[in-house]
């Protein structure tokens, strides 16, 4: 039996009765609907809009958290539909703004990313008085300051919600936090046990297969964990921890204590601190993941330029620990046990996801099942900053070529959420993930078809076996929740709105504001918005601007929540700066922690002689906790940048504080000094001066303070470069052996 609905596709949707119970609810006020992977949320959500489409115009955004998963939104709501096909649209950050702008007006059902709702929300080509229903897959998201939850509390009040999760967490503050920032009133939760639900569900079974890792490893694991013990005691014995037993976390979450210790050994701690943190990983990754995933984060440790990292590298455990490992001809048990159970499978014609953390490990699982000429597909997340990665068109390749050619996919935790890859009955962990919802997310590839197994291959007398049972627990505790807490999550809720209710008024009655959405439509909404009454409305009787324009590169578009409210905020990619707030001002946005990393990374130079194209720069700081660079040189580095380049810098409390100070700036440019706004591309012509500073400056060795030094000693280049090595020691900085090197440079043969 199917549904019948006119906005319903004939044949398409399968009537159940609890699937009809959520939507019923949904109708009525915003739902939170909890229901396990592969138990229909999207024939709930197709339902939903049927049922709200029916009874009001308007439209209806849909968001989920991966382009993939957009994606198959799109399949499915065509599939169930009986909309024009023109009218459902995808948007994502590929196309044009103007583009999208046209699209958020011609569509009727729209499927995006959170992040792109956002932007185009600042942008204000996306308006949320027009829509009718919002619909948040996977809405155990809308937490913190994701963009599910800005793009929520924008929605909220407008429209009709309905979010769909197939795991809230096993935190009961958290799901409230959810709820809160969906503006949710209902809570409807479906387990495997409701017995309208039951007959729907596909039984899956947890298998762990646990391997004894070799004595090989024990040895060097020994190593390295005495070079932690080294560290945690140092910590200790300074009253960082009160134990030196502590997990990755704890350590990770030691930084704010320890920055309010005394400087004379606040920045030992931190590197001490820093040195633990990446020893316990490198022990994680020996004990969890393997040889050639612990070798290739050594690699990395080589590539990076931090005192913790040098320290680690140098230290005769954590050398030796390399070499014996290089040494080795074997690699972790769980390969060999992994290609057993795969090649089990295959001899039932079965299709099998293994799921891996790591993308080194998910490398090595395809390798090795190639070398045993197993065809297996990769399927990891989008290009990061190493460049490795999956382009969104490598992805939906990799899940057909699943579908139809090959029984075997290796993936990191990208296909855990919503992506109908295949009905598959075998998943495999490569290790055990310590969080409930990853866990059920894992478990429900599995569910798909008439159910199936779940193998979990498990490091004996490791963190394996901790990660397993914490994730076991959780989920327990979740599902605990979830069967006693219905109830009193909806009465929660109830009392909360109601709470809420009643500041609105408050607000609504003081600001001489009424509910829009039941009584005015849309379209007078909006009017109503534009009319509202400004701080600089009286300017604009004058012609000048309500609001300052700020250009905010596309690469800076989490603050751009912050400045939509007090701003007109464009993004574009920008050669130069963060933002533009003039045709004379660009502003580099640079947190404590990014200030240290271009430092180290040479980048910072390049940024200031580029931000000189214009003709007031400015560098905002958010924060001042530094902790991989002494203080001393942090104020160096600002001194050559204030004084030598002469570019002011200015501090931020937080991202917030930015963008007042952003906002403040471009109401002053724009609107006090009238001056307009404009983008800078390529290279400002340079005066004679700062040529022959270019020149110097590419010497051996010489900075910009040197090159001032230089020309003021020798009154030009030409004399610069015909100086003796003798004459040039005379400058004050210039040594011996920057003196040889410069004349080297000068006067050595070009072919030589």
């Amino acid at each position: 039996m199917h549904v019948t609905h006119p906005l319903i596709k004939p044949e398409t949707i399968e009537a159940r009765i609890y699937q009809q119970l959520v939507v019923a609810s949904a109708l009525k006020q915003n739902t939170l609907c909890v229901l396990g992977t592969g138990l229909g949320k999207t024939a709930i959500a197709a339902l939903t809009i049927a049922g709200i489409l029916s009874k009001r115009n308007g439209k209806v955004l849909i968001i989920a958290p991966s382009r993939p998963l957009v994606d198959q939104h799109f399949k499915s709501m065509n599939q169930f539909l009986n909309i024009d096909s023109e009218k459902i649209v995808i948007l994502n950050g590929k196309i044009s703004p103007k583009k999208r702008e046209a699209m958020w007006e011609s569509g009727k059902i729209f499927i995006a990313t959170p992040q792109v709702a956002e932007n185009d929300i600042i942008s204000k080509i996306l308006k949320p008085s027009q829509f009718s229903l919002l619909i948040a897959d996977e809405a155990h998201h809308t937490t913190g300051n994701h963009s599910y939850t800005f793009v929520a509390n924008k929605f909220k009040k407008k429209s009709h919600v309905l979010g769909l999760t197939a795991s809230p967490g096993s935190n009961i503050d958290r799901i409230f936090e959810i709820c809160g920032n969906l503006g949710i009133e209902h809570v409807e939760i479906k387990t495997e046990e409701d017995p309208d639900v039951s007959p729907y569900v596909a039984k899956v079974k947890m298998r762990p297969k646990r391997v004894e890792l070799p004595e090989e490893f024990e040895v060097n694991l020994n190593l390295l964990k005495n070079a932690l013990k080294d560290r945690l005691r140092d910590l200790k014995e300074n009253r960082v921890i009160h134990s030196i037993t502590v997990n990755k976390s704890e350590l990770l979450g030691l930084n704010k204590k320890i920055m309010a210790m005394d400087d004379n050994i606040k920045y030992e701690m931190l590197r001490i601190s820093s040195e633990a943190v990446k020893l316990e990983h490198a022990i994680e990754m020996l004990e969890t993941q393997g040889k050639s995933t612990f070798l290739n984060y050594y690699q990395k440790l080589l590539t990076q330029n931090t005192k913790s990292a040098k320290e680690i590298t140098n230290d005769p455990r954590f050398i030796q620990a390399v070499k014996n490992l290089n040494e080795l001809d074997i690699e972790h048990p769980k390969y060999e046990k992994m290609l057993e159970i795969v090649k089990e499978i295959l001899k039932e014609n079965e299709k099998i996801v293994i799921f891996a953390q790591y993308r080194d490990t998910v490398q090595k699982i395809v390798d090795l099942l190639s070398e045993n000429e197993i065809e297996a597909i990769m399927f990891v997340g989008q290009s990061n900053k190493d460049g490795k990665g999956m382009s969104q068109k490598e992805q939906a390749k990799a899940i057909e070529k699943f579908k139809n050619e090959a029984n075997v996919l290796v993936s990191t935790s990208v296909s855990e959420e919503g992506i109908d890859i295949s009905s598959v009955n075998y998943v495999l962990f490569y290790e055990p993930v310590p969080s409930e919802i990853r866990m059920i997310q894992r478990r429900g590839r599995a569910a798909r078809g008439e159910g199936g197994q779940v193998i979990v291959l498990i490091a004996q007398k490791t963190r394996d076996e901790g990660y397993y049972r914490a994730g076991l627990a959780k989920e327990k505790n979740m599902k605990n929740i979830l069967k006693n807490m219905q109830a009193t999550l909806n009465k929660k809720l109830k009392e909360l709105n109601e709470e809420n209710e009643e500041e609105s008024e408050k607000t609504e009655n003081k600001d001489h504001y009424m509910d829009l959405r039941s009584v005015v439509s849309s379209k007078t909404s909006d009017k109503l918005e534009e009319n509202k009454p400004t701080k600089l409305d009286k300017k604009s009787k004058s012609g000048l601007p309500n609001k300052a324009t700020i250009i905010v590169d596309s690469r800076e578009r989490h603050i751009g929540r912050y400045l939509s409210e007090k701003a007109e905020v464009e993004f574009k990619t920008l050669e130069i700066g963060d933002y533009i707030l003039s045709d004379r001002v660009a502003v580099e946005r640079k947190t404590a922690e990014d200030f240290e990393n271009s430092i180290i990374d040479k980048r910072l130079f390049n940024q200031v002689m580029d931000l000189k194209k214009y003709e007031r720069p400015l560098i905002i700081i958010e924060g001042n906790e530094f902790v991989r660079i002494h203080e001393n040189a942090i104020r160096g580095m600002m001194f050559s940048i204030m004084i030598d380049y002469q570019i002011p810098i200015m501090f931020s409390r937080d991202i917030e504080d930015t963008a007042d100070i952003l906002v403040k700036l471009a109401e002053r440019e724009q609107i006090k000094e009238k001056r307009e706004i404009a983008i800078r591309y390529g290279k400002r012509p340079m005066s004679l001066k700062e040529r022959q500073k270019f020149l110097v400056e590419g010497l051996p060795d010489v900075g910009p303070v040197m090159a001032e030094n230089l020309l003021d000693n020798f009154n030009s280049v030409e004399n610069i470069f015909t100086a003796s090595e003798k004459e040039l020691t005379s400058v004050d900085g210039v040594g011996p052996i920057t003196a040889k090197k410069i004349r080297e440079v000068v006067t050595k043969k070009y072919r030589e």
